[in-house]
């Protein structure tokens, strides 16, 4: 499994902490723009009081993390915490996701077809399930397999 927390700087220097709080400055707005046109488009109304609050609240705290940097870290911490944790979620969510759609479909579909690739059906009569492999008679052919 991927291990999002060992790629976060956990001790972020000057550099991390001002660029985390211009992400903060320009990324809460542009989310809140995002938010206001959803909410247009959905209800055909302008409800600007969430957007209002998304963008201001995220771009204050933007800007005052830019003014003291010094109390950035425990926001940079909380973030990318946070982050990593819904990024674990995620990826189990969807390589789970991926296994039962993809993977289980496949295998319906060659039950269907009636496709046995194992060979595990049962027959009373064999009396071994032993496949004899090809002898090989040439050599350069262990470099070469298929």
């Amino acid at each position: 499994m991927i291990n999002p927390f060992k790629e976060v700087n956990w001790q972020p220097g000057p550099a991390e902490k001002r660029k985390f709080a211009w992400s903060l400055v320009i990324g809460f707005p542009v989310l809140a723009l995002v938010v206001l046109l959803i909410r247009r488009f959905a209800s055909g109304a302008w409800h600007p009081e969430p957007s209002l609050w998304i963008g201001g609240v995220g771009g204050a705290v933007g800007l005052l993390l830019l003014a003291v940097p010094q109390i950035a870290r425990p926001f940079y911490l909380l973030w990318y915490g946070l982050g990593c944790c819904i990024g674990i979620v995620v990826s189990n969510v969807l390589l789970t996701g991926f296994y039962w759609i993809v993977i289980t479909l496949f295998a319906v579909v060659m039950r269907w077809r009636g496709r046995d690739a194992l060979r595990r059906k049962f027959s009373r009569n064999a009396k071994s399930y032993w496949l004899d492999a090809e002898r090989v008679t040439d050599p350069k052919r262990y470099y070469s397999q298929h």
